[in-house]
């Protein structure tokens, strides 16, 4: 087309200069006479009126042939933007089916966007977002991994493709693979939140935990967290980064490395146990045994928690049964009514033979975990148990209670909330661990008791968050319903017979 109109200006140029020429070569002159007056046009002035003239005719020329030879290119364009709609249609079409799990009016709908959509050799990246989708669908690996590298090697597209390579490296099992993925598309796109929470879960699993705070920040920018729990977030990464030097066959992490995280950690969440947990194991290995305890006396009169409780059970050095009571009951001041502090002093008052003082200690235990739980715990249970055999030597009594302990809600323990899997860290972190072991999810381990499960009888066990404890940013509590009303001594018989204990599912246990 460009030339064309090259060669219509040089044309029309030498038509101009022509009519010119010829005019100033046969001189004369133009007489006008019109109303009485005359007009003498001088040659210059009449070849000038001429060549206007002659160009006014040239240009109504020019303008039908340019319109009659683009008639072809303009019902071909018409016809090409009719086929495009079209083929969007079916791939909209296509999507859809793919979304809906159709396999094969995914891939027939693909190889029909891909007819209408190819023009001159050149295809919209999209048709292949389908293409992969229907591969994916129909067990095809090779052909969705060829499709999504494509994706990736285009710029517009290259966040999906590497998205779909990503997911397959991880169905593969390559986390490798998939970690590389997700660090080039959150470089890519730093405001990408699938690719900054894929490559933190990879590199916190692989120790980069410096990269894992680089991914975290990307989160917080993309809007996925706020800076309040973007902040808790980096709590239990740098607790998870702490944890790696007590654990066997963790990450190359030494003691300072880790003890300045674990540091970290608690001044950016000082209610989050794990963090405080960490911190104190790592203190104790190095004979810092006062400033461990002060960490947990730090926190107790306002989180108490059941796993910084039994530790600091331990915390005394060479020190006799009576001599922990003691230190104990001064914990216990700063939180004198908690089910924690109750639970610490019954077990040491058992250790150190104080029969009245522990009982006393089981039974505010029992009292608060039938009135704000619905009833007793196993560990209550078995408290109490071994309080009527060893205190009582009542043999029935202390049979009661261990068969109440079995039919009693589960004791709390560090619970993934996506999948209710427990956590498999060891005892030298507490239990917790960044990471769930089952569905990979990050941060998800909050300490709560199981969830659902049928006890026996009529008796239902709902899931309860046990008051100071679990993810301080999920506040939800939630009751247990177990059988019987009162305490579960004397009572085991007939709660078998007996419903569900009505329990107001709403209250919150402060």
């Amino acid at each position: 087309m460009t030339f064309f109109r090259v060669l219509w200006f040089f044309i029309k140029l030498t038509a101009v200069i022509l009519v010119a020429w010829g005019l100033a070569s046969h001189p004369g002159n133009l007489s006008l006479t019109w109303f009485g007056y005359r007009i003498d046009l001088h040659p210059v002035a009449l070849a000038l009126l001429g060549s206007l003239l002659f160009l006014a005719v040239l240009y109504v020329i020019g303008r039908l042939m340019m319109r009659v030879i683009a008639i072809p290119s303009n019902v071909g364009a018409m016809r090409g933007a009719a086929r495009e709609a079209k083929g969007y249609q079916v791939l909209t079409r296509g999507l859809a089916a793919a979304a809906a799990g159709d396999a094969r009016e995914a891939k027939r709908l693909s190889v029909m966007a891909r007819k209408l959509l190819v023009q001159r050799g050149k295809e919209p990246p999209i048709t292949r977002l389908l293409a992969a989708q229907a591969a994916q669908l129909e067990g095809d690996e090779t052909a969705a991994h060829a499709h999504f590298k494509a994706l990736a090697e285009t710029p517009e597209t290259a966040i999906l493709g590497l998205r779909g390579l990503a997911l397959s490296a991880l169905k593969e099992g390559n986390e490798t693979e998939a970690r590389r993925l997700a660090e080039r598309a959150l470089a890519a796109n730093p405001h990408a939140q699938w690719a900054a929470e894929t490559a933190l879960r990879l590199q916190a699993k692989a120790g980069r935990f410096d990269s894992a705070d680089e991914s975290l920040k990307a989160l917080v920018r993309a809007g996925a967290l706020d800076a309040r729990h973007g902040q808790r977030r980096r709590a239990a990464l740098l607790t998870e980064k702490a944890r790696q030097a007590l654990i066997v066959g963790g990450t190359d992490v030494s003691n300072d490395v880790a003890l300045s995280a674990a540091r970290e950690a608690v001044k950016l969440s000082g209610d989050f146990a794990p963090a405080r947990f960490v911190l104190v194991r790592l203190l104790l290995r190095m004979g810092k045994r006062k400033e461990a305890m002060r960490l947990i006396e730090q926190i107790w009169d306002s989180h108490p928690h059941e796993t910084l409780g039994e530790l600091y059970l331990t915390l005394g050095e060479n020190e006799k049964p009576l001599e922990r009571t003691q230190r104990l009951e001064r914990l216990q001041k700063q939180n004198p009514d908690h089910a924690e502090s109750h639970r610490i002093l019954a077990e040491a008052d058992l250790a150190a033979e104080l029969w009245g003082e522990a009982r006393r200690h089981i039974d505010q235990l029992v009292a608060f975990e039938t009135e704000h739980l619905g009833g007793p715990s196993r560990s209550t249970c078995r408290a109490m148990a071994q309080l009527e055999d060893r205190e009582r030597h009542d043999p029935a009594a202390s049979r009661r209670w261990l068969d109440a302990a079995s039919s009693a809600r589960p004791d709390a323990s560090w619970l993934c909330r996506q999948c209710g899997h427990r956590g498999e860290a060891g005892p030298e972190s507490g239990h917790w661990q960044l990471v769930c072991p089952q569905c990979q999810a990050i941060d998800s381990l909050e300490w709560r008791h199981p969830a659902a499960t049928r006890l026996g009888g009529n008796a239902l066990a709902l899931s309860v968050i046990v008051p100071g404890a679990g993810d301080p940013l999920d506040r939800t509590k939630e009751i247990d319903v177990l059988p019987g009303s009162g305490g579960p001594a004397g009572k085991a018989d007939a709660s078998a017979n007996s419903g569900a204990a009505s329990v107001d599912a709403a209250r919150l246990i402060n």
